[in-house]
């Protein structure tokens, strides 16, 4: 297992590397002068001629495209990200600021989507080809089909303006956590629920499993210990999958909610041309996504013993 996981973080460096690079050289190539952008926000005018080539200099922005994109990679890594255009704070220190509530509201959305997902599956594929199989079916392919911003209007029109049950925006505790939440997790929940299904089926039908029934073994018993752990195994990568997901659903999300986190970031960054901001947001969602792909990855072995996680021989 030791052996794995080092052999994935050392593919993972690559990965990042380049991640890193496409990230810098999309930025750099979007049309505008970032100079002139950042010198008009600094001013509250039109900046002089003066004024942007000496910003440009404070950008380092006349150097070449190589350079510039190693100092950069070189402040990332030591935990430099610039500063920002907009606000003229450090953008290492406005993320710290932002991760949290991002990462309240992805794992509440997490949370929703294990414990929904779960039983729905189980439940459909012990009713199979019964009505609650077919009732499920439907709730999922509707749910799964109605894009999150407008399920997100509906639950804002439903249960802020109508019920008058939750606060319709912002981060004021618990309450306005659960529309957000709610929007990111239905979509992969309906997803998630069907698959564990059609998994639970296909394990149903192996010897093991038929053979723990013929010694003697509960349901229950037959569903936790044999059935559910092995049908998981591709349902976690697609949970997998899902959360890096989450991670892109905020930036909607939390802009229809206004929730102070990545998302609204990203968002108010792009609007606002803020390159240092957008390259920091994006770098840090994709090196998430990578290391959430570990995870999951790693996951196997413990879910199906039958997966081999180290190293074969190689074959002459």
């Amino acid at each position: 297992m030791g052996r794995y996981i080092a052999r994935r973080l050392l593919v993972a460096i690559p990965t990042l590397l380049a991640l890193s690079f496409l990230i810098f050289a999309l930025v750099s190539a979007a049309p505008g002068d970032p100079a002139e952008e950042g010198a008009r926000r600094i001013s509250g005018r039109e900046p002089t001629d003066e004024e942007i080539a000496r910003f440009r200099d404070e950008l380092r922005l006349n150097e070449p495209f190589v350079v510039q994109y190693g100092s950069w990679l070189k402040g990332a890594l030591t935990g430099d990200l610039g500063t920002s255009f907009s606000s003229r704070r450090p953008v290492a220190q406005i993320i710290a600021e932002r991760i949290p509530p991002t990462l309240e509201l992805a794992a509440t959305a997490f949370t929703l989507i294990v414990v929904l997902s779960l039983p729905l599956g189980i439940l459909a594929a012990v009713f199979y080809r019964r009505w609650p199989d077919h009732l499920l079916r439907l709730v999922a392919l509707a749910f799964a089909s109605i894009p999150p911003f407008f399920f997100a209007y509906l639950l804002i029109i439903w249960l802020a303006s109508n019920l008058r049950l939750l606060p319709v925006a912002g981060r004021q505790g618990f309450d306005s956590l659960i529309m957000p939440s709610i929007v990111l997790a239905i979509g992969p929940m309906a997803v998630i629920s069907r698959l564990l299904r059609s998994s639970l089926l296909e394990v149903f039908g192996e010897d093991y499993v038929r053979t723990a029934r013929s010694k003697g073994a509960g349901g229950v018993a037959v569903m936790l210990r044999h059935s559910l752990r092995n049908a998981a195994v591709p349902v976690v990568t697609v949970l997998g999958v899902f959360v890096g997901r989450l991670l892109e659903g905020v930036v909607i999300t939390e802009f229809i909610f206004a929730w102070p986190g990545l998302g609204q970031l990203t968002f108010e960054a792009v609007h606002q041309r803020d390159y240092p901001m957008i390259q920091a947001v994006v770098l840090l969602i994709g090196t998430m996504y990578v290391m959430v792909n570990l995870l999951v990855d790693v996951s196997y072995g413990l879910l199906d013993p039958r997966i081999r996680l180290e190293a074969t021989p190689e074959r002459v």
